[in-house]
């Protein structure tokens, strides 16, 4: 073999294995690409929530065994003493009682994929009974391919003009942590966003999400939101306007690739049981595709209720 050939093989090589780290340390799940600092940069003194940017001056952390109250029309955080602990304002509703809904949610700044309320299925509770039950499980999906420092909401919740009660699986960053994993908090947020304890949870993890009416439910309502088998995480929120719009939702931020998305092409969300009053809701889903760059959509598999299935594809 030529005194040459042996050279060029060694510089061959050397260069094809620095090409083959370089692919990996910009396609793993460790990743960051410009995306997530023009996410940042484009909300100064701004936090992520599952209503989009908000001020930081406006999202609260609310500890186990603490609560909030609507008590006297003002949002209020509690200790388990009854200790008022932060008052959040005034809870003003829409006079038009439109849904607090996913046209409040919508991404600001240049990405190339759309942000906000990405898919989803909503239905309105239009009877005297309040809903009184809303459960959905899912399996916690496969991390995405690719990491660009985005955020993805899955989640099942109910809302009024002003606020929306939530438990929310998160890949991403937010207000509540989080990071290039999976996490779970339960949220009640409006033009106050207030967040539990978050929780990482690993890819094949069974989820129940599930929010109770406590009492009330003629103009107002006790409701409580959690995940079950994670009580750490409850979150009760008392004497606020009773909650009549529920959905099945797909929300993301921060979305630069296809490949941002979880590695699936769908997540199931099944064991749709939502009541009304005590019993079974006449529940028939509407479906909303409002970003389909990535071929995003929601198919309801089963309008049923207690076993309804929506499968949220990505």
């Amino acid at each position: 073999m030529s005194k040459y050939i042996i050279p060029f093989l060694l510089l061959s090589a050397m260069i094809f294995s620095a090409c083959n780290k370089e692919q990996h340390s910009t396609s793993g799940n460790n990743a960051v690409t410009p995306a997530t600092n023009m996410q940042t940069a484009d909300h100064k003194d701004q936090v992520l929530t599952p209503v989009g940017w908000v001020a930081k001056t406006q999202v609260h952390h609310i500890e186990t065994g603490e609560y909030l109250s609507g008590e006297g029309n003002r949002l209020r955080r509690y200790d388990r003493n009854g200790k008022v602990l932060e008052d959040y304002g005034a809870m003003e509703q829409n006079a038009r009682q439109t849904p607090f809904y996913p046209d409040n949610s919508k991404g600001k700044g240049v990405l190339p994929l759309g942000s906000g309320w990405i898919t989803y299925t909503y239905w309105t509770n239009n009877s005297a009974s309040a809903i009184s039950y809303f459960n959905t499980n899912w399996t916690v999906p496969p991390a995405p391919a690719v990491n660009s420092g985005q955020t993805i909401f899955l989640f099942n919740g109910i809302q009024n003009s002003d606020h929306i009660l939530q438990p929310v699986l998160q890949w991403g960053p937010s207000a509540a942590g989080g990071g290039a994993y999976w996490a779970i908090a339960n949220w009640y947020v409006g033009n106050s966003a207030i967040y539990s304890n978050l929780i990482r949870v690993s890819p094949g993890t069974n989820l129940q999400g599930l929010m109770t009416l406590l009492s009330g439910g003629s103009s107002t309502g006790s409701y409580k939101s959690a995940f079950v088998g994670y009580s750490s995480i409850d979150l009760n929120v008392y004497n606020i306007p009773t909650l009549y719009w529920a959905a099945e939702s797909l929300e993301a931020y921060g979305v630069a690739t296809c490949s941002n998305y979880p590695n699936t092409t769908s997540t199931r969300l099944s064991g749709i049981d939502l009541r009304v009053g005590g019993v079974q809701a006449p529940l028939s889903w509407s479906v909303a595709n409002a970003v389909t760059d990535c071929g995003q959509h929601a198919n309801v598999v089963s309008q049923g209720t207690p076993n309804g299935i929506v499968d949220i594809y990505y």
